[in-house]
């Protein structure tokens, strides 16, 4: 007995893998410093590593942080970082299997003891993963009357066709300000084009910055500036009527043109990623027989991890934002800041559903000039389509943009935010890996007439006479693979 073999690429996922991570560091303030009292406390989380060792994952990455102080009369703004390092114990995990990492921030707090020290808590969330074929049974030489029963299932994944940092340098009319404390961006892309070995893509980069005004006040600008990213793409044989590009900014500066020429320069670096999707077919054998040969399946139990097309949807909306007692009324709003964390996401009646919360800080101004900052947590909710036949989601959210305007006793708030919600669905199988030999089973001689029962094949009712499909159909035309509840057969044995 020859047996053949196939190997399927299929993920299958060992075990998921959640904790809670503390980050806590001094914070070095910029030369020339001694002192600082924040007003604001920005940030995010970047994993830059998962590793699977024997029973646990380590998970690398760092805590940024950017940061809003006043020294004195005068306000400063800078970065920095946290490396942290983190183990999740992961009962089965070994070495050799592959790991994928998330990350939330939760909290993020900096406080003044001396030195600015950082506290922020992470929901660290690991998937361990065999991405190794799955080797299955393909036949046996020699057995012509093998039956087997398959399941097909459908999963994408996606083919980088390219990814490469792009410099840009664009100009864009600003009012007339003093200076730039701080800026950062956020890149959406609308439109792609891949041709040949190379993309296109359009989009806009959206430009949030801390400034001085002319006048020496505090000002917050934000300005949408459109950009043409051209990569690099290895497009043949793939899916490009349907590619999708990712766009990160990397860093982001500012620079006046010239004096009083209302001019501005932005030059950013843009991390740049082309995929495309491409839809795969696992089907697994789930049981087999030959009536010819005594043998039994050895099988192998599995969770395949099958995932769904990737939605990006943006999501906007405006909120009334009221000044906390005991606190003096807003004069002008100088600045705020927001940031996303998703809280849940799942499929809903077949759509996506993301919710989460705004972290959100404003900065504010007296009609004497002093500066105040509070903070408000805002909920969010938002549906789009795309979750297919797949019941559960992950989703990551990011900042676009954020404004505030207004005084008195309230200011109204403004946000758009660019949510990734990927469905999926974890479903537990088995497969047949092999046969072994076993006794043969005695059967009953002569002509049987049988019922079905509910929900069975006719794979079911051969496996269980140990006949062919092909006699089957010879005594029983016009069999279909599924047999109605109580449908009579002829079986000749």
């Amino acid at each position: 007995m020859e047996l053949q073999f196939s190997d399927l690429g299929a993920t299958r996922l060992v075990l998921r893998a959640t904790s809670q991570a503390l980050v806590e560091g001094d914070l070095p303030l910029p030369e020339g410093r001694q002192s600082a009292e924040v007003l604001c406390a920005d940030g995010g989380v970047t994993i830059t590593g998962a590793a699977v060792n024997e029973g646990a994952v380590t998970v690398e990455g760092r805590v940024r942080v950017e940061l809003i102080c006043r020294d004195g009369d005068e306000v400063f703004a800078f970065a920095s970082s946290a490396a942290f390092r983190h183990s999740l114990p992961a009962p089965g995990a070994k070495e050799g299997m592959e790991a994928e990492a998330y990350a939330t921030l939760q909290t993020l707090s900096v406080e003044q003891a001396g030195a600015l020290t950082l506290s922020a808590v992470l929901d660290v969330e690991c998937l361990v993963l065999r991405e190794e074929p799955l080797r299955v049974l393909a036949g046996i030489k020699g057995a012509e009357d093998l039956e087997c029963k398959q399941r097909s299932y459908e999963t994408v994944r996606y083919d980088v066709l390219g990814q490469e940092t792009v410099r840009i340098r664009e100009d864009m009319s600003v009012p007339n300000i003093a200076g730039v404390l701080r800026a950062s961006g956020a890149c959406q892309i609308r439109d792609i084009r891949v041709g040949g070995d190379t993309a296109v893509s359009e989009g806009t980069l959206t430009v949030t910055a801390l400034a001085v005004g002319a006048d020496g006040k505090l000002m917050q600008l934000v300005q949408h500036v459109p950009v043409t990213l051209e990569t690099e793409a290895d497009a043949a044989g793939r899916n490009t009527a349907s590619a999708t590009a990712t766009a990160e900014v990397e860093s982001l500066g500012l620079a006046p043109i010239g004096e009083n020429s209302g001019l501005m320069s932005v030059e950013a670096r843009i991390a740049v990623r082309v995929e495309a999707p491409r839809m795969e077919t696992i089907t697994l054998p789930q049981d087999a027989y030959a009536p010819s040969l005594p043998l039994s399946c050895v099988r192998e139990e599995a969770q395949l991890l099958l995932r769904g097309e990737t939605a990006c949807f943006r999501f906007g909306a405006s909120e009334t934002l009221s000044i906390p007692d005991g606190m003096p009324e807003c004069y002008r709003v100088a600045y705020c800041a927001a940031r996303p964390v998703v809280t849940s996401a799942s499929v809903e009646d077949g759509r996506l559903a993301v919710e989460g919360l705004l972290f959100t800080r404003v900065l504010y101004q007296t009609e004497g000039g002093m500066l105040y900052a509070f903070t408000e947590d805002i909920p969010f909710r938002s549906e789009n389509s795309g979750a297919g036949a797949f019941p559960e989601a992950r989703a990551q959210v990011r900042m676009v943009s954020a404004t505030a305007s207004g005084a008195g006793r309230s200011v109204e708030f403004s946000y758009t935010i660019q949510i990734s919600a990927q469905p999926y669905a974890v479903v537990k199988t088995a497969a047949v890996t092999g046969m072994e030999e076993c006794p043969q089973e005695a059967c009953p001689r002569g002509i049987v007439i049988y019922f079905a029962g509910e929900g069975e094949t006719l794979f079911d009712v051969g496996r269980r006479f140990n006949l062919p499909r092909k006699r089957l159909l010879d005594t029983n035309p016009g069999l279909s693979e599924m047999l109605a509840d109580g449908q009579k057969l002829v079986l000749l044995l």
